[in-house]
């Protein structure tokens, strides 16, 4: 069985649930006690590589940039990381979800207030990302996952700084290189590789179409509108046309 270590801390691996461009996640185990955890550690697909034409060592540097801006979240709709492990073979340690929204809409499990409360969580989460102006740049239901009744954004691996004054550490990735995931990524973004608080956004209005809330289906329409002007210009826009439809 595979062991992680970090300080006095020894993570035993119980099985692997996931994995994204940049790094593989395992359900683990501490084993001075009962309690499981998730762990991301670094493990880049090579298709992502060919892709971003990023080296290893930037690819190392895009996962220590994905660690740092979670890290630096404080928001009940955003994954928190507990752990943090660095040098040439890093992971990080989250607390493990009970699911995920990708899971959950393949079951056909969630009622009307559910899918309400999923998309008001995520609106909460992006809210809170936009105004320190990051993108997220992956937002889909296999990144947002449930704890205890609240849903949470995860996986940053794609995350992007739009401030003026970015971090002096962060990657840049090549201009005209589209990153995300298909039929969550926005048209000018196919195009162009054009990301903005508008890409996500339409993002965020594929999930509310793939959720079937009959009533929301305009604003769903609006979201993923082929035309970025004609979209919601702000998540907030987007919670107050929810509120008013179904009050």
């Amino acid at each position: 069985m595979d062991t992680f270590r970090h300080s006095s801390y020894e993570f035993h691996v119980v099985k692997r649930i996931g994995g994204g461009g940049f790094g593989e996640v395992f359900e683990v185990s501490l084993s001075t006690c009962n309690f499981k955890y998730a762990l991301k550690k670094f493990s880049p697909q090579k298709e992502i590589a060919k892709a971003s034409f990023l080296s290893e060592g930037e690819l190392l540097a895009r996962f220590s940039q994905e660690i740092r801006y979670q890290t630096m979240c404080t928001h009940k709709n955003i994954v928190s990381i507990c752990v943090v492990h660095g040098g040439q073979a890093p992971f990080f340690v989250m607390d493990l979800a009970d699911n995920d929204l990708e899971t959950l809409i393949e079951k056909n499990s969630l009622s009307k207030n559910d899918k309400i409360k999923v998309i008001l969580d995520i609106i909460d989460g992006l809210e809170y990302l936009h105004g320190n102006n990051w993108l997220h740049r992956d937002i889909k239901p296999a990144n947002v996952l449930l704890f205890n009744g609240v849903y949470k954004i995860s996986d940053f691996g794609l995350i992007k700084n739009l401030s003026t004054t970015k971090n002096p550490h962060d990657v840049m990735s090549a201009i005209g290189i589209c990153l995300g995931t298909q039929g969550y990524m926005a048209p000018e973004v196919l195009a162009a590789a054009d990301y903005s608080i508008l890409s996500d956004i339409y993002a965020l209005g594929a999930i509310i179409s793939e959720l079937q809330i009959h009533e929301l289906d305009t604003i769903a329409n609006k979201c993923t509108s082929h035309r970025p002007s004609s979209r919601y210009q702000t998540v907030a826009e987007i919670r107050n046309a929810i509120l008013r439809t179904i009050k």
